[in-house]
């Protein structure tokens, strides 16, 4: 499926706010892991509330790897529709460049 340059810079746009929100909603779900499993702890047995922690340690971890992974497979995409390289994304003014392409289209 081909892009035109302005989906190409909307969607290279998008995945970088994502890389920037992925790690305040990782932080986010840690948070949320330890409170439950100190909860399943303190109700039932310090071995299932370990064993809750591990198990949805293991369920963010897994969820991190696929959001990165589906991130940096739109990026590729996004940078082979606009035909730039991947240098090209280490700009300084890489926002306003993308920015002044979907203006523009």
């Amino acid at each position: 499926m081909t892009m035109t340059r302005k989906q190409a810079a909307q969607r290279l746009l998008d995945t970088i706010t994502s890389r920037k929100r992925m790690f305040s909603r990782s932080i986010f779900a840690i948070i949320q892991a330890i409170i439950i499993s100190v909860l399943i702890a303190y109700f039932t047995s310090w071995h299932f509330g370990l064993a809750a922690l591990l198990l949805m340690g293991l369920l963010i971890q897994f969820a991190f790897d696929r959001m990165n992974n589906s991130i940096k497979a739109s990026q590729i995409t996004a940078i082979k529709s606009l035909r730039w390289k991947e240098e090209s994304l280490e700009k300084e003014d890489l926002e306003e460049t993308l920015n002044s392409i979907i203006n523009k289209g």
